[in-house]
């Protein structure tokens, strides 16, 4: 039986109550509700209407997928990316409800996302419940908090890889994952307020156990040639080299380091694998324009600080043979009895990974646990605030 345009129009008008519907729960990830229009759409019929509400979705769509924020000059994504619309165009001949199901599975489906999302209503719950202005403000913070760390959740590859290792620099610790369960942590060191560990993913590639320390040219400059200055002998005593810029060994007798300044220092420096290593036993690499890296330390004491911002932006591991040993498990050959007896040897040993493993150094201020517990972090860097800037830019909300 033909459908006649009253009922033709009824469902058009159910269907695009529930897309309606699905847009509007965009807050419950931390997005702002404004930049999708609906209140315009809404005031539409017909032909105008689809065509908002699916300019709408798309936009939706793009935010949970990749980001409300554009991660590297945090500008709001005001356009929907491609690869939205062309599943909107495909998902769209099925219903109003693919539609919805598609969208809801674009959003990041980690436990810790999910946590957060849960946090985030309790959090605003509680607020709308509250008399106590003091209390409400307290509310207001831990939701502008969640709603800055759901964002980052959402710049991260939502399939984070089999086996991953995800380095936190607020919590300051390095967490491995096989799927999306944490299997084990390591305290970490991060860097200094100056010299700040860069936000990136990468994939660790190779090992180096009894590694020699190349001294990037920066803190050779600010660091080692102070240290030279008043200590001369620090040099053969720590074991360190001296090369010209060809690479040619110098002997540091036949220096006078007070002549030289940051400006025209004309060497490089390395040092020996050793216990005074500034690198300890062990680099993981996952090499990058950063020249951050994962390593051990021989400052093992600096560990005992509750905020551990000591690095010049590396990220410094406690234990770190058993993280190396995690990385090469499916390495043949490298069991933990071979790792110690490399170590032991005290010469230089590269181990190439035939699968690279995946990296993400991330600023989460706002974790959870196994439980889904969240926990509210110090904003070390005080990167949250230009975040939350970003997020309001558009919304009124």
């Amino acid at each position: 039986m033909p459908v006649s345009e009253t009922e033709r129009g009824q469902q058009e008008s159910a269907e695009a109550a529930i897309l309606i519907d699905a847009i509007r729960r965009m807050p419950e990830h931390g997005l702002p509700l404004s930049v999708y229009g609906l209140e315009e759409a809404e005031a539409l019929t017909g032909e105008a209407q689809r065509a908002a509400l699916a300019q709408a979705w798309q936009l939706a769509a793009t935010h949970l997928a990749r980001g409300y924020l554009d991660q590297e000059t945090l500008h709001p994504r005001t356009e929907p990316d491609i690869a939205e619309v062309n599943m909107y165009a495909a998902v769209s001949q099925k219903g109003a409800d693919a539609l919805v199901s598609a969208l809801s599975l674009l959003a990041p489906q980690h436990p810790s996302y999910i946590a957060l999302r849960r946090e985030l209503a309790r959090q605003e719950a509680a607020m709308n419940a509250e008399t106590d202005p003091g209390k409400v403000r307290l509310h207001t913070a831990r939701i502008e908090q969640l709603r800055v760390n759901l964002e980052r959740w959402r710049w991260l590859p939502h399939d984070l890889g089999d086996r991953s290792v995800l380095a936190n620099i607020a919590s300051f610790d390095v967490t491995t994952f096989e799927k999306e369960t944490p299997t084990s942590s390591y305290a970490a060191i991060f860097g200094m307020a100056q010299r700040q560990t860069p936000i990136f993913s990468d994939k660790i590639e190779y090992i180096i156990f009894n590694p020699w320390w190349e001294i990037p040219d920066s803190i050779a400059r600010k660091d080692k040639l102070a240290q030279f200055q008043r200590d001369p002998g620090a040099i053969e005593r720590l074991g360190y080299q001296v090369l010209d810029r060809q690479g040619h060994q110098v002997s540091p007798d036949t220096i006078d380091w007070s002549t030289i300044s940051p400006e025209t220092f004309p060497y490089r420096l390395r040092q020996a694998p050793g216990p005074n290593n500034a690198l300890g036993q062990v680099k993981i690499m996952f090499p990058n324009s950063h020249n951050v890296y994962l390593h051990d330390t021989n400052d093992k004491s600096l560990f005992d600080s509750e905020q551990r911002t000591f690095s010049s932006g590396c990220v410094r591991v406690q234990n770190p043979l058993d993280l190396a040993a995690w990385v090469l498990e499916d390495v043949p050959g490298w069991d933990r009895r071979t790792i110690e007896t490399v170590v032991n040897s005290g010469e230089e040993t590269r181990v190439d990974l035939d699968q690279f493993v995946p990296v993400y150094v991330v600023y989460m201020t706002a974790t959870s646990n196994s439980c889904g517990d969240v926990t509210y972090l110090n904003d070390i860097y005080g990167r949250d605030k230009a975040v939350l800037a970003a997020l309001k830019a558009l919304s009124s909300r």
